[in-house]
């Protein structure tokens, strides 16, 4: 891979340190977009070289995902055991948003890839489909978190009439780790009771392994997991 990148370097007249701080950047974070704050250079270089990027992240082990069109780049696990390990509250709200995501998209209420919501309507959305009660303020602040830092959803600011209600957007990321056959799995849990969670979560399991490699999603849900395995 030196002699590759340095072929590249020669090639484009750029410092290596770029190629080298986009592969971290994606490594760290998993997706860039050029419509994200400080993520516009690392998707431009991805694009340009892709034939590179999608040598180095081969040899990682890992696939390169470019989507010139809603100008996102990003790199998903090959075996399945580098597959993100999810909770179950954590995987039904990933459903959640991504019902959402499909819906705002055929009601043409997107934008560069980008679709609008807020934390009360996920939640509310997360009630009506899933028939649970919302977990605490401190736990959905944490799933927040985590599908922030995967780069599925934006944070924005909280609305002044209500200091709890937070802009989402959800990004294109959510239709990459979740396809359309994990998403129907989101009718397994309509109801159920959590004490059945393991059962659930098995169902589950079963559904993405009957999926092709090319379309699995990444993330693995696990009721047991006390932390997530991030690749």
């Amino acid at each position: 891979m030196l002699r590759e990148l340095k072929r590249v370097v020669e090639e484009s007249g750029k410092d290596p340190q770029e190629f080298q701080q986009t592969a971290n950047y994606l490594l760290a974070n998993q997706f860039v977009s050029a419509f994200k704050h400080g993520q516009r250079r690392h998707y431009l270089l991805v694009e340009m070289y892709q034939q590179y990027f999608s040598n180095l992240f081969d040899a990682l082990g890992m696939k390169l995902y470019v989507n010139e069109n809603e100008r996102l780049a990003g790199v998903l696990p090959v075996e399945r055991e580098a597959f993100v390990r999810l909770k179950t509250d954590e995987t039904l709200f990933l459903l959640v948003m991504r019902q959402i995501y499909e819906e705002k998209v055929e009601n043409f209420e997107i934008d560069n890839g980008f679709v609008s919501t807020n934390s009360v309507a996920i939640l509310e959305r997360y009630v009506q489909l899933v028939k649970r009660e919302i977990p605490t303020e401190t736990r959905f602040k944490d799933i927040l978190t985590l599908f922030s830092k995967q780069g599925v959803i934006i944070r924005g600011k909280a609305y002044d009439e209500d200091a709890k209600n937070l802009m989402i957007s959800i990004t294109p990321v959510v239709r990459l780790i979740v396809t359309e056959a994990y998403l129907r799995q989101l009718e397994s849990f309509n109801g159920s009771d959590p004490d059945e969670d393991e059962v659930i979560d098995e169902q589950t399991e079963q559904g993405l392994d009957g999926q092709e490699n090319g379309s699995q999603a990444a993330v693995d849900p696990d009721p047991e997991t006390q932390e997530e395995a991030v690749q």
